[in-house]
């Protein structure tokens, strides 16, 4: 599914690979709700070892399958260890407590948040960004001022704390995406995201064993539909998804396909009043599409050149 295409793509992969980039876009944004949900039932520890290991298990039998078993030496098997502990266990424990302290549709913008975070970090590491990034960078971070301030008006359901989460977790998942670039080149996506994903969730199944809860408070076992919505989330968002996305990289371009990230977080915001029924204010809803607008902005299609460079930001550059 994510073999590379050598020839120009025809019109039937072309749809095809634009249908995988929106059902890409419909998981990642209904991730967040179903998420939401399901933390009102399970706790962050069991929702999340669900996840790690039904989708560590999935993609590392196809990469295996796909590349056969890696050859890494052992600097090359620390570091991909290395940097899966910052995407998994640290992003995922940050992530979900975002999602328990603030309403979904708030929680989603965390998608929303990654590209721009990604340009002034990547500062660090010696890249540069354009003007117009610059700009885009500059609107989102108004937007998120923006929201900061409105956790002081009374009746949001947004409060410093759980936005200060789910801040964390967008810059976490920023600097896991700027470090996992040269190895996905390097190494195969496919393969990094597998193994990076298997090594850097153990430290974080090792705190959660002791916490894990097959039953509510009142004795009885969980809901059905709580752990439908682990399955949904474990193979959805981080396996069904990342296939997705990674062919739509691969047909389309990492330029056109990576500017429609940045309707994810519509679709948590949309999903969240639809199916939670969270009445967000106006003034939530303004701010949400000023970072939207940064994002999009920051993240535009660049020139073919660009495109090239950045390919692999695109296969790897979300937040589940």
């Amino acid at each position: 599914m994510t073999a590379p295409v050598s020839s120009p793509p025809t019109e039937q992969q072309t749809r095809q690979a634009l249908l995988g980039v929106l059902i890409t876009i419909c998981l990642w944004g209904a991730n967040v709700v179903v998420l939401k949900a399901v933390l009102g039932v399970l706790n962050p520890e069991t929702t999340n070892t669900g996840r790690m290991l039904i989708a560590g298990a999935v993609l590392m039998t196809l990469a295996v399958r796909a590349h056969g078993w890696p050859r890494w030496n052992a600097r090359t098997w620390f570091t991909v260890a290395g940097v899966g502990l910052l995407g998994n266990t640290l992003f995922q424990a940050t992530f979900l407590t975002g999602i328990r302290l603030n309403p979904a549709g708030v929680a989603g913008l965390v998608n929303g948040l990654v590209p721009v975070l990604v340009l002034p970090l990547g500062l660090l590491l010696g890249q540069r960004f354009t003007r117009r990034q610059g700009l885009g960078v500059g609107v989102a971070f108004a937007g998120l001022l923006g929201l900061l301030l409105l956790t002081r008006a009374p009746g949001v359901a947004v409060t410093p704390a759980g936005l200060l989460w789910l801040v964390g977790a967008a810059v976490i998942w920023a600097l896991y995406t700027l470090f996992n670039r040269p190895l996905s080149a390097r190494l195969g996506a496919l393969p990094f995201v597998a193994f990076s994903l298997v090594l850097g969730s153990v430290p974080y199944l090792l705190y959660a064993l002791p916490h894990l809860q097959l039953g509510t408070e009142a004795g009885t076992g969980a809901p059905l539909l709580a752990w439908v919505g682990v399955l949904f989330s474990a193979l959805g968002a981080n396996v069904v998804a990342y296939l997705a996305w990674a062919r739509g990289a691969q047909v389309l371009g990492a330029a056109r396909t990576s500017v429609w990230q940045a309707l994810a977080p519509v679709v948590a915001l949309v999903l969240s009043a639809a199916l939670l029924h969270e009445r967000l204010p106006p003034s939530v809803w303004g701010v949400a599409g000023i970072i939207l607008a940064g994002g999009t902005l920051a993240n535009w299609p660049k020139t073919d050149r660009s495109a090239r460079e950045t390919e692999q930001d695109a296969l790897t550059g979300k937040a589940s």
